[in-house]
């Protein structure tokens, strides 16, 4: 018996020196966030692609290259699914964000910049409202770039 008590308690021991270096992973960071990617999925009504990008390239786009000189946008890009199947976008944006602090400028901020390009709160509103007989947006999410050290 002592024999079996004492080839277990060798078994443990060994286990424990063998299973050590586990415990000892390398659990520093090295790895860093980077940009923030918002990706928006379109489905365009029928016949409307055409007339929506005509729509995307007037307020959508100067509104991002003002915020591009402000530093909070990196880039923007469109895609186009072209074989898209049902529920699957026609078209999806996506904005670079340089970080997340471009989300926290405050209302004030994004009222003054619509009224620099386009006019009152309300012309806005109303543009809002026409765009929604071009499309309806699907989902909208954010994404944070994780890149190595």
């Amino acid at each position: 018996m002592k024999l079996k008590l004492l080839a277990a308690l060798s078994v443990l021991i060994a286990t424990s020196f063998i299973s050590a270096p586990t415990l000892a992973q390398d659990h520093s960071r090295g790895w860093e966030n980077g940009t923030i990617l918002q990706v928006t999925h379109v489905h365009i009504k029928p016949g409307m692609f055409n007339a929506y990008i005509n729509d995307l390239n007037g307020l959508w786009r100067v509104f991002l290259e003002e915020q591009m000189k402000d530093g909070d946008v990196v880039g923007y890009r469109m895609w186009s699914n072209v074989a898209a199947r049902a529920d699957e976008p026609d078209l999806i944006l996506t904005v670079e964000f340089a970080n997340w602090a471009a989300f926290d400028r405050g209302v004030e901020y994004f009222e003054e910049m619509s009224k620099k390009l386009r006019g009152s709160t309300e012309q806005m509103r109303q543009l809002g409202v026409k765009r929604e007989d071009l499309r309806e947006i699907g989902s909208t999410y954010n994404l944070q770039e994780v890149k190595f050290k």
